[in-house]
């Protein structure tokens, strides 16, 4: 998206990321929004598809967390990508958004405890299996928040400066 709005190489400019917020950043608004939106779609396909093809109960939870990590270390682009909170964010607005808005919940929290917003974005994906578990999903799906909560938190990991 943004090679094609600016003709730069995502991953050589602003955070070096290749999610939504490095978009908005390096291209602007439109771009960023698109992104979203196939992060979105690419997202809530391949767990529909689980839901259609896999068995149950675990290929929801195993493709959910197969996005993520794809979305986090992608093959294409030498394991340099986004840090998978839009594309977690989206499954759980597809499988749980009670949990979702609990979590959105929980950020601000979390920012007010640790005063430093990746912080904050890794204590809510730790966060992540117990609001699925507060809200009544079923084990695998506790597990999932459990997964991709983890991968989320390992790819904060180079921001949280603890010092």
């Amino acid at each position: 998206m943004v090679r094609f709005w600016t003709g730069e190489d995502l991953r050589k400019v602003g955070s070096g990321h290749t999610g939504a917020m490095n978009v908005r950043r390096v291209a602007g608004l439109l771009p960023a929004v698109l992104t979203v939106v196939a992060d979105a779609a690419k997202a809530i396909l391949a767990v529909r598809l689980a839901e259609i093809l896999g068995p149950q109960p675990w290929a929801v939870p195993v493709a959910a967390t197969a996005v993520v990590v794809g979305h986090c270390w992608p093959l294409y682009t030498r394991f340099q990508g986004g840090m998978g909170l839009g594309s977690a964010s989206f499954i759980l607005l597809y499988l749980s958004p009670l949990s979702l808005m609990v979590l959105v919940a929980a950020f601000p929290l979390w920012h007010v405890v640790f005063r430093h917003r990746y912080r904050a974005a890794a204590a809510t994906a730790l966060t992540a299996p117990v609001a699925m578990w507060i809200t009544g999903n079923p084990g695998p799906l506790v597990a999932l928040g459990l997964a991709m909560g983890i991968v989320v938190f390992v790819r904060h990991i180079p921001l949280l400066s603890w010092c």
